[in-house]
């Protein structure tokens, strides 16, 4: 009875998400909204009025904005430049399942899986592994590489000449390594938390 009852509560659920999100297959543009598409996502820049977007697979973009990220003056998510508003659930901006990538660099909202731009990318969130010359990523559950990382939270490996972040929870390796809310270690010629600054090895496991 119990299976009967859940399965029925699935199929009555999918036909309210096929009206609002549209089936795309094997190549199309990102840039359209309320769409998954099953294969290539292509698009040349980033567009924020595109909402409720998922390629699952490979999304490539080209050129990208990663020219404009390396003269970026703040953190997207700096509370004293911005005031962060919620985003209802039906309006959630790209996301991707499977690889980003782009020329120069892209900005998404969320990638689970793979993140890959030559010069710069900002990303809201990754679940899995991202690299750029300047990456930027408000939450970044995984592996984060590239000349300049910078964070919010960061929970796995940091691995940067320069890695920043407000939060780590795992492991920060670079050349300088910061941050003000540390569970874990830190590596590198100079390393900051909220406890100490110390050269080559650097640690905090207490609140």
């Amino acid at each position: 009875m119990r299976s009967l009852l859940i399965s029925l509560f699935i199929l009555s659920f999918l036909p309210s998400q096929a009206q609002h999100k549209k089936l795309r297959l094997p190549l199309w543009t990102f840039h359209q909204s309320n769409v998954n598409i099953y294969g290539i996502g292509l698009g040349w820049l980033p567009i924020y009025e595109t909402v409720n977007t998922t390629t699952n697979g490979l999304r490539l973009e080209a050129p990208g904005p990663g020219l404009f990220i390396a003269f970026m003056p703040h953190a997207p998510w700096d509370t004293a430049f911005v005031s962060p508003k919620p985003i209802p659930a039906d309006s959630l901006p790209e996301k991707v399942n499977g690889i980003n990538l782009s020329a120069l660099g892209s900005m998404t909202y969320r990638v689970n899986g793979i993140s890959l731009g030559l010069i710069g990318q900002v990303n809201t969130r990754v679940n899995g592994i991202s690299f750029s010359a300047i990456n930027v990523t408000e939450k970044h559950n995984g592996i984060q590489l590239g000349v300049v990382s910078i964070t919010k939270n960061m929970c796995g490996i940091q691995l940067s000449f320069n890695a920043i972040s407000d939060q780590v929870r795992g492991v920060q390796i670079g050349l300088l390594t910061s941050s003000s809310n540390t569970r874990g270690l830190q590596f590198g010629l100079w390393n900051v938390n909220e406890k100490r600054k110390l050269p080559i090895l650097n640690w905090n496991f207490r609140s």
